[in-house]
């Protein structure tokens, strides 16, 4: 089974005020935990996706592979339909934000051993509220996603009300799904 590691990273940061996915945390660029957790998990391929304006900021490493969105901001529905075309050898994309301070190997590891033959996505939910850009979407959502981008949705919600998905709970407690949006975000006395 082939998956890859996704590290969505073309967002815009408007509530931030900055690219926010640089900012150092525990002494490296946010962007890098994400990153490295999906590295520590041996998938088949760690994909950053980007656009040709951020990606000049980015720390050069040989073990990953870039995507440069095609169109930028359109939302992680249109980067994942890209990812669809353009790898289909692929046959899982784990899709991480950038901007997700805690998240850990040990959770990549824990969603990908509930793979399943007729799951289409497999998504964490925490305190009732899905975390959609921490989640693992099959090939078989090709159709769906390309449907809903033709018509102009971007929505991830509208991709999981349409296909098989399984709901991974985790605890309220869990830091993992902390993400940042606005500099008051930060964790106190972490950054």
């Amino acid at each position: 089974m082939n998956i890859a590691g996704v590290l969505l990273a073309g967002g815009q940061s408007s509530r931030y005020g900055r690219p926010k996915m640089f900012e150092p945390f525990e002494g490296i660029p946010l962007y890098q935990h994400s990153l490295n957790a999906l590295k520590q998990n041996n998938l088949s391929t760690v994909i950053v996706t980007t656009n040709d304006e951020l990606r000049p900021f980015f720390q050069e490493d040989s073990e990953i592979t870039w995507a440069l969105e095609s169109t930028k901001h359109q939302g992680p529905l249109f980067v994942l339909y890209q990812l669809l075309v353009e790898n289909p050898s692929v046959d899982w994309f784990f899709l991480v934000a950038a901007d997700m301070p805690y998240m850990n190997a040990a959770f990549i590891e824990n969603l990908v051993a509930q793979i399943e033959p007729h799951l289409d996505a497999i998504i964490p939910i925490q305190n009732e509220r899905m975390q959609p850009l921490a989640g693992l979407y099959n090939r078989s959502t090709l159709e769906k996603t390309a449907e809903l981008v033709a018509n102009n949705r971007r929505s991830m919600k509208a991709l999981l009300d349409s296909v098989c998905v399984h709901y991974s709970s985790f605890s309220n407690e869990d830091p993992t799904f902390t993400n940042i949006n606005y500099q008051t975000d930060w964790p106190k006395g972490d950054s």
